[in-house]
């Protein structure tokens, strides 16, 4: 039967689920329950709510809504989900918006079609309050289709804090099954999702009027995907102690950290305690790192796209360094490795690849495409600001792509864009195989052969065709698109590249200080006709001759 929770009649929408369930009711089938838009609580368990059951969140605003004590089993998941519209949550000075405690087994769904929309949609919380917290040892759920904003703090919050109890502490229980997939999530003050306590090595609490370290619970079992955060004040999304069985991919980030709040505006920040594979998420423009990786190790981070992390942060502070990805040792444990594979990062503040994991050891970074690094005319030799690593990591730098210069016109701030702009690189076929680490995929999930495109993306055959080599120089000129690339195979800097027309006069100039490739478009800058260019290095000029036919 369907059960009714409010003030008044229901309405007419849910007097036939009502005559339905009823009827159904008498062959045992689970019973339906609506939480009128009146209610703002509702206990599952002094209700009656069993396995299989289904919690309908009537259509309508209200102020809040706290559900408790859900008890589906592995095999019928309690669902909770709207009914008759959207099911709307608003306020200006409440400390929670939708909160759910002490519940295991449950499904909260704003689509239980599996649609791309939003039937529950938090779209205020007070000062300091989430979107939607998920506590007191909730474990075993799936969070999918809502829409969060303007939260006064994270917009999902998906971890129990440790209590002097010790019962929702490391050793008495463990977060496990957590999917959150296919929400979007914006304009949060704080963190887009904050999933684990930040502090998996403990911190102090008062207990009794007596200081007591505590420890976080962990996490196994979890998956974040494909969901959208864009305009988040801190981390767009936070890992924290999932110990195992973690992936996080195919998410859309944007605009992350939009409140410079030093430490917490990472795109993607996985904390201590992590292992994971993290893959196949865009993360653009914001102000902080775009991946950040704090954890275990035996971790993976391959496939992504990370562009302008962190490019106007104190954009003339040079000191205030923001990275495509860092790595670090504040969780790493001894004898794990890291592995960052065919990734893209693009115009990033400071360094490509920033490794500082001492502790950890057979560390591989390959297969990486990095274009445009900001800290240019830092460090020497000059590829330290493609990848930079600091005395006593054990580090294997594997055919990586390192780009200095590509005119902003040619990569806009979208994958397609990006996918456009980086194609005109000669990276088809040209990476280590990582079969072997189980990416198999693209970004698209295309094919990844044994020989795979180096970056993100996976290409076909090179498109250029018009190709010279001469010495240790190798000259590419596509004549449709209008792209030149220079490749140095030497180990002396790229300094200065000029075109001359064919009575001698100097038409483009560009001082650059480059160790490997240089590209420029020249589509729409030249007439037809016969053109020299010219690239110098500290000791030495390579000429060729081009013909610009259209």
């Amino acid at each position: 039967m369907i059960t009714l929770f409010a003030k008044n009649k229901a309405k007419l929408l849910l007097i036939g689920v009502l005559l339905v369930n009823m009827a159904l009711s008498a062959v045992g089938i689970n019973k339906n329950y609506v939480i009128g838009v009146e209610l703002t609580s509702f206990d599952a368990k002094a209700q009656g709510v069993l396995p299989g059951d289904t919690l309908y969140v009537e259509a309508g605003k209200r102020r809040s809504l706290k559900i408790s004590n859900v008890e589906g089993d592995s095999l019928n998941y309690v669902i909770i989900t709207n009914i008759g519209g959207d099911a709307i949550i608003e306020n200006t000075s409440f400390h929670y918006g939708f909160w759910i405690s002490g519940s295991s087994y449950f499904r909260l769904t704003g689509s239980v079609q599996n649609r791309q929309e939003y039937g529950i949609r938090i779209l205020k919380t007070g000062k300091g309050a989430n979107g939607l917290s998920l506590d007191t040892k909730c474990t075993n759920y799936e969070v999918d289709h809502i829409e969060i904003s303007n939260t006064g703090f994270a917009g999902i919050s998906a971890f129990t804090h440790p209590t002097c109890d010790l019962m929702s502490n490391r050793g008495n229980f463990v977060q496990r099954n957590t999917v959150i997939r296919d929400n979007y999530i914006h304009d949060t003050f704080g963190e887009g999702m904050y999933v684990g306590h930040s502090f998996y090595n403990g911190y102090t609490i008062e207990c009794n009027g007596e200081n007591k370290v505590v420890y976080p619970h962990e996490i196994i079992g979890l998956r974040v995907y494909n969901n959208i955060l864009k305009n988040i004040g801190y981390d767009a999304l936070q890992v924290c102690c999932a110990i195992d069985s973690c992936e996080v991919y195919n998410n859309q980030i944007s605009n992350y950290g939009t409140g410079n709040e030093p430490s917490q505006h990472s795109g993607i920040q996985i904390g201590a305690g992590t292992k994971l594979r993290c893959y196949n998420n865009s993360i653009l423009s914001g102000s902080g790192t775009g991946i950040m990786m704090l954890g275990f190790a035996d971790s993976y981070i391959y496939n992504n796209v990370i562009v302008n992390a962190g490019k106007d942060f104190f954009a003339d502070d040079a000191e205030m360094r923001i990275h495509g990805i860092f790595v670090d040792d504040r969780g790493t444990l001894p004898n794990t490795s890291h592995y960052i594979l065919n990734n893209t990062i693009l115009s990033p503040k400071s360094d490509g690849i920033r490794f500082f994991s001492t502790v950890s050891s057979k560390n591989i970074v390959a297969n990486n495409l990095i274009v445009n690094p900001g800290s240019s005319y830092v460090y020497e030799p000059n590829d330290y600001r493609y990848i930079y690593y600091k005395p006593g990591v054990d580090l294997q730098i594997q055919n990586n792509f390192f780009a200095g210069y590509v005119q902003s016109d040619l990569c806009a701030d979208s994958i397609e864009s990006v996918y456009n702009c980086m194609k005109n690189f000669p990276l088809d076929n040209k990476g280590i195989d990582v079969q072997k680490y189980s990416i198999n995929v693209d970004f698209f999930n295309r094919f990844r052969s044994t020989t795979p495109s180096i970056g993100a993306f996976e290409y076909e055959l090179n498109s250029f065709p018009y190709t010279v080599k001469k010495e240790d120089f190798d000259f590419f000129q596509n004549t449709e698109t209008g792209v030149i690339m220079v490749e140095n195979k030497s180990s002396e800097l790229l300094r200065y590249f000029m075109i001359f027309n064919s009575a001698g006069g100097k038409v483009f100039s560009k001082k650059i200080n480059e160790p490997r490739f240089f590209m420029v478009n020249i589509k729409g800058l030249l007439k037809k006709g016969i053109y020299i260019f010219s690239i110098e290095r500290n000791t030495s000029v390579f000429s060729h001759k081009f013909i610009v036919t259209n």
